[in-house]
C-alpha cells in the first residue's frame, strides 16, 4: 500500500511538472476569475459656448496610433529617447487623454472609435461612418472638401481598414472591402497611401480589380512615389502596396517616407489641407503580444511624428493632433533587481482594453483639445476648426 501511495504521489508530481512545462512553453496563464464590475455610462455635455481665443489653423494633421495607450507611450519614453535631445512627446502644447469608449459600453473597436473622432458622434462596434442607427454621418474630410481643403489619408495598414475607412466611407460591414474601395473612389479625397490585404478573399477584390476601382479617381504612383512634374496636373494620387509591405523603419516604403511625400504634395497645392496619418503597428503587434514589433513600431511613430512636428513649426499654420483609437494588450514595462535597470515587457491580454489613451496637440487650435474627455469630442472640435459656418450646434446623445 505504501509503495502504491509513493507511485501515485510521484505520478502526480510528474504530471503537474509536465502541465506547468506546457503552460510555460505555450505561454498559457491561469488567473483567478474576476468579478463583474458595473459599467458607469457617464454623460459628458457639450460645452457649446466654449470658444478658445486663438487663431484657427490653416492645415490640420491628425495622427492616430491604433492600439497605443499610455503604457506604450511610457515604453517609448524609456527606450526610444536619444541623449541630449528633447523627446517629441515633450514638444506638444497640450497633453491630455480621452476616453475611447463606444456608444455600446466601456470597450470599443477601431471602427467605432475612429468614426467618433472622424464625425463627432459616438457609435457602436463595427459601424463605419454611421451612427448607432446606421444613418450616415458627415466626416471631417467630407466637410473639409466642402470648404475647398485638400484631403488625404496615409496608413501603414490596408486602405479599407477600420480607421482610414471611418474617414472615407459609410458602411455597416467592415469586411466589405469592395464597397469601401468604391466609396473611396467616389469621394473627394485627394491622396491615399496604404496597403491591400487578403486580396481575393470573401468581399475583398483581387489586386487588379482593387487598383481598377481606385484608378477611377486616382493616379496610381509606382514605388518611387514620384508625382508627375506638371503644374497643371491636379489629379488625385494613390500609392498602393502589398500586404505587410509597409511596417517599420526597416521597410521600404515606411510611414515616414509616405508622410514626406504626402506633405510635399499637399503643400504644393496652395490650398489648406487636412491629412490623416495612421500607424497600425501598435495594434497589430499588441494583439500578438509581439514586444519586438512594438519597439520597432514605436520608432516608426516617433520618426514620423518628428517630421510632422517640424513641419508644423516651420509652417506656422498647421495643427498637429496625436491620439489613439483605443489601447490593445494591457502592456507593462517592468524590471526586477536581477536585471535592473533593464526592462522587460509583460502583457495582460491580446485584446482591446478600456484604458484611456493619449491626446496631444500642437499648433494653432491646440487649445480646443485641452477640453476633450471623450473620443467623439475630438471630431466635434475638428469640425468646428474646419467649418467656416457659425459655431456648430448639433447635439448628439453620447
Amino acid at each position: 500500500m505504501k509503495n502504491w501511495k509513493k507511485i501515485s504521489l510521484l505520478t502526480t508530481v510528474i504530471l503537474l511538472g509536465l502541465l506547468f512545462s506546457i503552460m510555460y512553453i505555450f505561454n498559457i496563464s491561469v488567473s483567478k476569475p474576476s468579478f463583474d464590475i458595473e459599467f458607469s455610462p457617464e454623460r459628458v455635455e457639450r460645452e457649446v459656448n466654449f470658444e478658445y481665443k486663438e487663431n484657427k489653423p490653416k492645415n490640420i494633421i491628425i495622427f492616430i496610433a491604433d492600439g497605443m495607450g499610455f503604457s506604450h507611450l511610457s515604453l517609448a519614453l524609456q527606450t526610444q529617447q536619444l541623449e541630449n535631445t528633447v523627446s517629441v512627446w515633450h514638444q506638444f502644447d497640450v497633453k491630455g487623454w480621452h476616453d475611447a469608449r463606444s456608444y455600446y459600453g466601456p470597450l470599443t473597436d477601431s471602427e467605432a472609435s475612429a468614426t467618433a473622432m472622424a464625425t463627432g458622434t459616438s457609435t457602436n462596434f463595427g459601424h463605419i461612418g454611421i451612427d448607432k442607427d446606421q444613418k450616415p454621418l458627415q466626416n471631417i474630410l467630407e466637410l473639409a472638401s466642402h470648404w475647398q481643403y485638400n484631403t488625404g489619408i496615409v496608413t501603414d495598414s490596408y486602405v479599407w481598414d477600420g480607421t482610414p475607412a471611418a474617414f472615407s466611407a459609410h458602411i455597416r460591414n467592415e469586411d466589405d472591402a469592395r464597397s469601401i474601395l468604391k466609396q473611396i473612389a467616389a469621394s473627394e479625397i485627394d491622396l491615399i497611401f496604404g496597403e491591400l490585404e487578403d486580396v481575393g478573399e470573401d468581399d475583398v477584390p483581387e489586386e487588379s480589380e482593387s487598383l481598377d476601382i481606385l484608378r477611377k479617381r486616382f493616379l496610381i504612383l509606382d514605388k518611387s512615389l514620384e508625382v508627375p512634374a506638371n503644374d497643371s496636373f491636379l489629379k488625385p494620387i494613390a500609392a498602393i502596396f502589398k500586404e505587410d509591405e509597409i511596417q517599420d523603419m526597416n521597410s521600404s516604403p515606411n510611414l515616414l517616407t509616405l508622410t514626406e511625400t504626402a506633405l510635399t504634395y499637399m503643400s504644393s497645392q496652395d490650398k489648406p489641407f487636412v491629412l490623416l496619418l495612421e500607424s497600425e503597428e501598435m495594434d497589430a503587434a499588441s494583439h500578438e503580444n509581439d514586444s519586438k514589433r512594438v519597439l520597432n513600431g514605436l520608432k516608426s511613430i516617433q520618426e514620423t511624428l518628428a517630421l510632422v512636428l517640424n513641419f508644423s513649426k516651420t509652417n506656422g499654420e498647421t495643427l498637429v493632433l496625436f491620439t489613439a483609437d483605443h489601447e490593445t494588450g494591457g502592456i507593462a514595462a517592468v524590471a526586477d533587481f536581477d536585471t535592473y535597470p533593464n526592462l522587460q515587457i509583460k502583457w495582460s491580454t491580446k485584446d482591446h482594453t478600456a484604458a484611456v489613451v493619449p491626446l496631444f496637440a500642437k499648433g494653432p487650435g491646440s487649445g480646443y483639445f485641452s477640453n476633450v474627455h471623450r473620443n467623439w469630442e475630438i471630431g466635434y472640435y475638428l469640425k468646428k476648426l474646419i467649418s467656416q459656418d457659425a459655431f456648430l450646434t448639433d447635439e448628439v446623445e453620447n
